[in-house]
C-alpha cells in the first residue's frame, strides 16, 4: 500500500471542507498544520544570506486558496527573505539536477542540523556533499 498516496487522496475534500462556506474548523487546522510543515521545509533550504526563491509544486497546491493563504502567511514569517516563483520545470527535473550536481561534486545541501544531517563511518555532520568512499545516509532526526 502506498500510505503517501492514500493520505493525499483525502486532500481535496479537507480542502473543500475547509472552503466551504461554514468552513469546517478541523478541516482549516489541518491545512494550517500542513502548511506550517512545508513552511518548515523552505526554511531549511533557504539560508538567511542573499534572495531565495521559493517554487510552489505539485498537485498539493491545485486545492488553492485553502493551502495557498495559510501557506503563504507562513513563508512570510519563516522565510521572509525569500521570493514565490513559478516552478523551473517538473519535480523530475528537479531530481535530476540534483542527482548531475552529486556527479558533478556541485551539491550543496540545506544546512539546517534539525532538518537533515549526514552520516559517515567517521560520524554524524552536518550536511555537506557525500564524498567517494564516504557511503552517506541521509536522515531526518
Amino acid at each position: 500500500t502506498d500510505r503517501p498516496a492514500v493520505l493525499a487522496s483525502f486532500a481535496p475534500e479537507v480542502a473543500a471542507c475547509a472552503a466551504s462556506t461554514v468552513g469546517d474548523p478541523v478541516a482549516r487546522d489541518v491545512l494550517r498544520a500542513a502548511a506550517r510543515h512545508l513552511a518548515d521545509s523552505a526554511a531549511a533550504v533557504c539560508p538567511d544570506t542573499g534572495e531565495d526563491r521559493v517554487a510552489l509544486t505539485g498537485g498539493l497546491f491545485k486545492m488553492g486558496d485553502p493551502l495557498l493563504v495559510p501557506l503563504r502567511a507562513e513563508l512570510t514569517q519563516r522565510v521572509p527573505h525569500a521570493r514565490q516563483v513559478p516552478a523551473a520545470g517538473t519535480p523530475l527535473d528537479g531530481a535530476v539536477r540534483i542527482a548531475v550536481d552529486l556527479a558533478g561534486d556541485r551539491l550543496t545541501l540545506p544546512r539546517d542540523e534539525h532538518m537533515l544531517y549526514v552520516m559517515t563511518e567517521k560520524g554524524t555532520t552536518l550536511p555537506s556533499v557525500p564524498r567517494k568512499g564516504d557511503s552517506p545516509t541521509l536522515s531526518d532526526k
